[in-house]
């Protein structure tokens, strides 16, 4: 039996995938740091100063990953990495302002271009919603 790229689970990874290629092209070409990084950033915003390790795990990341990445971050300006205390090599995260900057025009930029794409399929929000809330519950009971 072949895979059929018709059914609903191999569309919804192309639509994902497909996005994320458009998004990480959009802010290569209009900031110069892709999508990677600005997930990334836009957790620790959300998480408001994690540690590094709370990083690696609301990313789904390994720690090494996790501490290649916060370290081009802190090297492009655009994130915070100071020593916390506790055992180990904990460190607090937090966007410098530069990273606010991006975050912020990365979002509209992002945001813009997804309503744009709703409005150009005819398919609103809520109808996005009304697919993805239900699936997303199932997968992690604990999202907001």
């Amino acid at each position: 039996m072949s895979y059929d790229a018709s059914r609903p689970a191999y569309r919804l990874h192309t639509l994902v995938a497909t996005l994320d290629t458009a998004a990480d092209r959009m802010l290569l070409e209009a900031h110069g740091t892709g999508y990677a990084r600005f997930l990334t950033l836009v957790t620790v915003q959300a998480l408001e100063r994690p540690t590094q390790a709370d990083l690696a795990t609301a990313r789904g990341t390994s720690a090494p990953a996790t501490s290649r990445m916060v370290q081009a971050l802190v090297d492009d300006g655009l994130l915070l990495a100071e020593r916390s205390p506790g055992e180990g090599n904990r460190r607090t995260l937090a966007l410098t302002s530069a990273g606010e900057r991006f975050v912020t025009a990365g979002g509209e930029l992002l945001g813009g271009a997804f309503a744009r794409l709703l409005e150009a399929a005819q398919v609103s929000e809520a109808d996005v919603l009304a697919v993805t809330d239900p699936l997303l519950a199932v997968l992690d009971p604990e999202m907001p």
